[in-house]
């Protein structure tokens, strides 16, 4: 870059994913470098509570299916010919996100919730819900999910470009330059800004892909914020790298395919694992405390379920028992086991899912169940999952906690989902009562009750609650990660 290192901020990540700069043009991976640019309706604090964002208050009525948000008034976006966020822009972001050909994450789930978007005026936006949900402002409206508000005439102007034009929005940050694959360049614009005090004068999105390559720049200074592997660790410590964590931020699991039994468009009945008692064995077969203190470097717990939800904190994990997964594998016809095929991608976080699957495969092969590792890239995969079609092979990934958990459950578990996993017609209708269930409470013990169904029927192959490390260098002063899956470096300080 032309301008001084002195003032730029490198953070050096895995992978820039899709690398499109809408909200609705890809996965929330790329929540790493768009939050910079793009602001949410409703923010959080480190305890998961909701603070005002450009919606400076609302209110829920009607049993949870009306929702009414008054914007905060005279916020500019970063292109001047849009003006200030109006309730027309904020409809547009909450349409496009859920169109049929948003590629966004909770896209389905949220098409499915939302019925009408109405604007009685410029500064009120009023969301009719098909359903309850309770927690619409923590959850899919709030900062941790994909509803980044753009300018509407900006992005109507754009056309069919829009998704790799310079993006607008109302963050501190504006894109200044990038190199296709390797660098994203931001840099902070003029004059005071509404919700941010930002003090870099630039944040430089660097791809790097090696673990060793991004510890190396942490230790030269090259970088000054990079998520790290577990056991780079102790390592950096002692070359006084700073380690900031979020404890259960992220979940590694590995997702079966074809598992979806409700729609017979993606159920592959000819699948091993179709049979609940094989994907019952799979869970069986893995020691995945050795994983968590070999891998993780015993930062993280054996999960129960395929994303951090309280609710099912009861819900105890599968023991690690090989006898009994022979015991599933062969009252299910399987006794000499079978071969599968399990691909695996690095993410952020998640640098460690390739040698998860390494991990996993060899406890497998102790059983029977012979695992050909497939490296490949989640743009890859995740285009292949949400096709509709009869998967045939599993897949490492990693689950990350929801503000509204029932918002994860439906990712995951529901058939409306586009990413679901595993589905069953008595789980659509655990599903339907839950959103039906006006009382939180009952909420709450129903929802605990889904997680309980989900781990006797082996949604998944359930693996660890994880730790998220990030390095973080000597030139950034007070910085933080929670367990909100958010990503504000442009809250980072700067050391004098």
């Amino acid at each position: 870059m032309a301008q001084s290192e002195d003032d730029t901020l490198v953070v050096a990540l895995p992978t820039f994913s899709e690398q499109t700069m809408t909200p609705w043009g890809g996965s929330g991976q790329r929540k790493t470098y768009l939050d910079t640019v793009y602001e949410y309706l409703v923010y959080l604090d480190a305890e998961g509570n909701t603070e005002p964002g450009l919606a400076e208050s609302w209110t829920v009525e009607n049993d949870g299916t009306r929702w009414t948000f008054t914007l905060r008034e005279g916020v500019p976006f970063s292109d001047e010919s849009c003006g200030t966020v109006t309730a027309e822009d904020v409809k547009y972001s909450i349409e496009r996100l859920i169109a049929e050909d948003s590629r966004a994450g909770p896209a389905s789930t949220m098409r499915r919730i939302i019925d009408t978007v109405e604007t009685p005026d410029e500064r009120t936006v009023v969301v009719n819900l098909s359903a309850p949900d309770f927690l619409l402002d923590a959850g899919y409206f709030g900062e941790a999910q994909q509803l980044g508000i753009v300018c509407k005439s900006y992005s109507e102007s754009q056309g069919e470009a829009v998704d790799s034009a310079p993006p607008v929005g109302t963050g501190a940050y504006v894109l200044e330059s990038l190199v296709d694959g390797s660098e994203i360049n931001m840099v902070r614009r003029d004059g005071d800004h509404w919700r941010v005090d930002p003090q870099w004068e630039r944040i430089s999105f660097r791809a790097v892909p090696e673990e060793a390559t991004r510890v190396a720049m942490l230790r030269a200074g090259e970088a000054d914020i990079a998520p790290v592997n577990f056991d780079s660790i102790a390592g950096l410590e002692e070359a006084g790298i700073r380690i900031v964590s979020a404890e259960k931020t992220w979940s590694p699991v590995i997702r079966l395919g074809g598992v979806v039994q409700s729609d017979p468009e993606r159920f592959n009945a000819e699948l091993p694992w179709a049979d609940k008692r094989v994907r019952q064995a799979m869970n069986y077969a893995i020691d995945k405390q050795t994983i968590i203190d070999e891998l993780f470097a015993g930062q993280g717990t054996v999960a129960s379920g395929d994303t951090p939800v309280a609710a099912w904190d009861s819900v105890p994990p599968y023991p690690y028992d090989p006898d009994k997964a022979r015991d599933l594998l062969a009252e299910a016809g399987y006794a000499d086991g079978f071969d599968m095929v399990l691909k695996t991608f690095t993410t952020t976080p998640g640098a460690e899912l390739p040698l998860m699957a390494e991990a996993a495969a060899l406890y497998l092969a102790e059983v029977g169940i012979n695992a050909t590792i497939e490296p490949t890239d989640w743009p890859s995969v995740r285009s292949e999952w949400t096709g509709g079609g009869k998967l045939d092979f599993a897949m490492t990934h990693r689950g990350f906690p929801f503000p509204n958990p029932e918002n994860g459950v439906e990712a995951g578990f529901s058939e409306r989902s586009l990413f679901a996993s595993f589905t069953s017609d008595e789980l659509e209708a655990k599903l339907a009562s839950l959103a039906a269930e006006t009382d939180r409470a009952e909420r709450r013990e129903k929802l605990t009750d889904i997680g309980q169904y989900i781990r006797d029927e082996a949604g998944a192959i359930f693996m660890v609650l994880a730790n998220e490390p990030y390095g973080v260098g000597a030139d950034v002063s007070d910085w933080s990660i929670d367990t909100s899956y958010v990503y504000n470096f442009d809250r980072a300080g700067k050391a004098q």
